[in-house]
């Protein structure tokens, strides 16, 4: 009987066993539908970031880089206490309780608390009560590193370089328009999840994968760079106008060594008003006034006008079909006006007639050979073509006489700058560029004749006599260079009224300094200046103040033909280390010699060398002296030098007779004394 109950035991045993392992392997093995709740429960996809490029300027200052930033990641279905949890969190992150409710009752396995969150404030979670004693965070917290876009320099050509979001994606600027280069390989990977949500590496060879982002290099000089802003803020200041751009191009490659624009934002502080990170070179339009003469009389000199010719002045106003077209200023009242004067004196009445007298067809193609109409190529997001009348119907005389003096269209800042680097050059339309490295097949293309070497000699006589006495842009004129440029002071049209308003005004100088090298122009502009708002004595002053930046930084020498000789020398940086060392040691004074010529009228007393070789020299005392003067004392030195104002230097760094060594950036102010 025994044995009999112990078989039917061991049989039913073995029944169930079967029946049970069969089910197992239905439900666990075989049932797809188990097996992926299995993989959604523990395994995940996560993107493996790569390190975004950098971007640096001409000479290879950091102008984006990146940092690690932790940000706080959790997993909601762990989380013990949510409430508690919640009003922690708020304290620590100054985040609304209701927020962070609202993300903790989520019923997925990942939400982020907070992006981005300074070392200091990951420091205060133990503070907080978000760690436990052994300094772990919370169940279901964890901390995640990411990478974060940094600019060093703050504002600095913040509306060139432009920003990212908090994947890293860039959302203006160069950050947008190179974002392909500069994000690098993106890589999809498994993972699995610890019990607290975490996600771990499952697949680490795919992190191989993930490629870093290229390196941009800009055209951009940051030296120059940062001394144009100052000067374009020391003029706002001083002016209360509402905004202000500045170009520095050169006129032979087409390389943008300098864009201000104000306002502006700093990109390290992502919540900026769209307005201050407006690349207003590019993007916005505007009526330029009496910079558009300087291509008019161009595209009559092409068509056999002489700089000799001249016109009536009508005594300072004509009627055109019923339009009183006048001077800038009543009492203006020329007669015989010759083209030369017609820019001197910025003639509206003789540049309205010698439109009129050209004639529709010539003087459009002299814009669009100028490049007007149409973008100069930049390649930057939201660059606008400007606008020109219509050519497809016959223009009215009217049309025909403002678009003269530059009204009745409208350029970009850049599309001015880029024409006016045309009489520079000896005639040709280049192509402007910020970046530096584009991509093989991108270059920019050869440069365009559009008028020939003697027309572009013509204008920049015309343009020399505007900074001579009684021309209206005297007060762009810097002592020791010959500069040639325009004045303009144009109209703008009143939202409201539609039609051009007598109050506000946007004032520009374009120009440059003639017979020196690098070939470089320059043009200012300000948006509705405050007080005085004619360019004589708004933007010309700028423009006096950034090509004085420009010849300090690159070492200029003064041309102008009433200085004495050896003011007018160059000493380059490597013909002035090469006499420093010639002189060995043995000497304390090191003069910086040009071949041939007589040195440069102050001396550096000579401290030594710094290991690397480089020389160091004591600081000299420069306060008190002009522009002229503190230039004369350093050039012929391999400094860098960063220049801002005007008259005679306040301050300066680094102090006198501290050490400074060859390439070390030297900063000076001028102020005016009242």
């Amino acid at each position: 009987m025994k044995s009999r109950f112990t078989a039917i035991l061991i049989f039913s045993l073995t029944i169930a066993i079967g029946v049970a392992g069969r089910a197992g392997y239905i439900q666990i093995i075989r049932d797809p539908r188990l097996v992926d709740l299995a993989k959604r429960q523990f395994q995940s996809k996560v993107l493996v970031q790569a390190r975004r490029g950098v971007i640096v300027d001409r000479n290879n200052e950091p102008l984006a880089i990146n940092t690690e930033i932790a940000s706080l990641a959790a997993n909601p279905k762990k989380i013990q206490n949510r409430r508690v949890l919640a009003r922690l969190l708020s304290k620590a992150l100054g985040i609304p309780i209701a927020q962070i409710n609202e993300k903790l009752k989520s019923k997925r396995d990942f939400v982020w608390i907070k992006r981005h969150i300074p070392d200091e404030k990951v420091e205060q979670f133990k503070k907080w009560g978000i760690t436990e004693p052994t300094g772990q965070l919370l169940p279901g917290l964890w901390l995640v590193k990411e990478n974060f876009r940094r600019y060093p320099h703050g504002e600095l050509a913040s509306q060139v370089l432009g920003t990212v979001n908090f994947d890293n994606d860039g959302t203006e600027g160069v950050e947008l328009w190179q974002n392909s280069r500069l994000e690098g390989k993106v890589v999809s990977m498994k993972a699995i999840r610890d019990a607290l949500g975490r996600p771990t590496l499952y697949d680490a060879s795919a992190v191989a994968d993930a490629k870093d982002g290229e390196s941009i290099q800009l055209t951009i000089d940051a030296s120059l760079q940062f001394s144009v802003e100052e000067a374009l803020k020391a003029s706002m200041e001083k002016t209360k106008a509402k905004a202000g751009s500045v170009i520095v191009l050169d006129a032979i490659h087409g390389d943008l060594l300098a864009v201000a624009n104000a306002p502006t934002f700093d990109p390290n502080q992502r919540h900026a008003s769209l307005d201050a990170k407006r690349n207003r070179v590019l993007v916005d339009g505007y009526e330029p006034g009496s910079t558009m003469k300087p291509i008019l009389l161009a595209t009559a000199l092409t068509n056999g006008w002489k700089l000799t010719d001249t016109f009536d002045g009508e005594g300072g106003s004509v009627k055109i079909q019923g339009r009183k077209i006048s001077e800038a200023e009543t009492h203006e009242k020329f007669h015989t006006v010759s083209l030369k004067k017609m820019i001197q004196v910025s003639s509206n009445v003789v540049s309205a007639k010698l439109a009129m007298k050209l004639g529709q067809e010539k003087y459009m193609a002299g814009l669009r050979n100028f490049g007007f109409g149409v973008k100069t190529g930049t390649k930057f997001p939201g660059e606008m073509s400007g606008w020109l009348p219509t050519s497809k119907k016959p223009w009215q005389p009217l049309t025909l006489a403002t678009v003269g003096f530059g009204q009745g269209i409208m350029v970009t800042p850049m599309q001015m700058a880029r024409a006016y680097a045309t009489f520079l050059n000896g005639g040709y339309l280049i192509e402007p560029r910020i970046v530096k490295n584009d991509l093989p097949g991108t270059e920019p293309p050869a440069p365009k004749r559009v008028i020939s070497s003697e027309v572009a000699a013509s204008v920049v006589e015309a343009l020399r006599s505007v900074t001579e006495e009684k021309g209206t842009g005297v007060s762009a004129a810097l002592e020791g260079y010959l500069v040639a440029g325009k004045t303009g002071t144009a109209q703008t049209v009143d939202p409201k009224t539609k039609k051009y308003s007598t109050t506000r005004y946007i004032s520009s100088f374009a120009g440059f300094a003639v017979g020196v090298e690098p070939k470089i122009v320059i043009l200012t502009m300000l948006d509705d200046p405050k007080g005085g708002y004619y360019a004589a004595t708004t933007s010309a002053p700028l423009f006096r103040d950034v090509l004085n930046a420009v010849v300090t930084r690159f070492g200029i020498p003064m041309n102008s033909p009433d200085l004495p000789q050896a003011q007018t020398l160059a000493y380059s940086a490597h013909q002035a280390k090469k006499s420093a060392i010639e002189k060995i040691r043995g000497s304390k004074d090191v003069v910086a010699v040009s071949q041939a010529h007589p040195a440069p009228p102050s001396k550096l007393e000579l401290q030594g060398s710094a290991p690397d070789g480089t020389l160091v020299f004591k600081m000299p005392e420069l306060r008190g002296m002009t522009i002229r003067e503190a230039l004369q004392s350093l050039q012929g030195y391999s400094f860098q030098l960063e220049a801002s104002g005007s008259g005679w230097l306040k301050t300066q760094s680094p102090e006198p007779g501290t050490k400074v060594s060859e390439f070390d950036r030297i900063r000076l102010k001028f102020e005016v004394e009242e």
